[in-house]
């Protein structure tokens, strides 16, 4: 009787976790969207005021500030849309499958942040190379508490992570002699712009999907 109980259990928790992966995946995708658009618009922008001739008053300005403000409305969007599912759903907000999963996430978050302390040689390119690991790191760290689609969107950031450090290093001599904020612009946009965007488009909800 007892084994039956648990079996039960076991089947509902299943269930549930499957109908929240369902449901995260769709909610996801807009905000995917939303963080590849405007890391697309940033990576333009940046490629523009990285040219010698642009007047910016500081350094961090064309670089690092941006891309920490895509990274900040990106992360409000999906926590405004998170939190809209949560109360159409009668659910609580920050539940306990979202503190693990944020605990898993944040040291390497906090990893990719100082690494921006890299630039203080101007290695904007090896800096967005590490940010690129440490995210997809992060993404493989909520892994248990996440579709398969994140696991598989932490797995391309991760690989390319690694080939950028790797590639920067044989190939560039960790990228001197090179224009390094413009290659960290080319960087940011190819990886946290189009990533996200081809992710959108395989994740965004059909109307199959919505129907059952």
């Amino acid at each position: 009787m007892i084994d039956r109980i648990e079996a039960e259990e076991h089947l509902r928790i299943i269930r549930s976790l499957m109908e929240k992966a369902t449901i995260y995946r769709a909610i996801s995708a807009p905000g995917a969207l939303v963080g590849g658009g405007l890391s697309v618009c940033a990576a333009v922008a940046g490629l523009e005021l990285s040219k010698p001739g642009a007047d910016v008053p500081h350094e961090w300005l064309r670089f690092a500030i941006p891309w920490a403000l895509v990274f900040g409305l990106t992360t409000i969007v999906n926590l405004l849309l998170l939190r809209k599912d949560a109360r159409r759903r009668n659910e609580e907000f920050v539940s306990q499958r979202m503190q693990l999963a944020i605990r898993g996430m944040v040291p390497a978050l906090l990893g990719g942040g100082f690494a921006t302390f890299l630039s203080c040689d101007g290695g904007w390119a090896a800096t967005a190379s590490v940010w690129v690991l440490c995210y997809g790191i992060s993404l493989l760290a909520a892994s248990h508490f996440a579709p398969k689609s994140i696991c598989w969107l932490g797995r391309a950031f991760f690989v390319a992570g690694c080939a950028l450090i790797a590639g920067g290093s044989i190939f560039f001599s960790n990228w001197l002699g090179t224009n390094q904020m413009w290659v960290g612009h080319v960087i940011m946009g190819s990886t946290f712009g189009l990533f996200h965007l081809i992710y959108a488009v395989c994740t965004w909800p059909r109307k199959s999907a919505v129907a059952t």
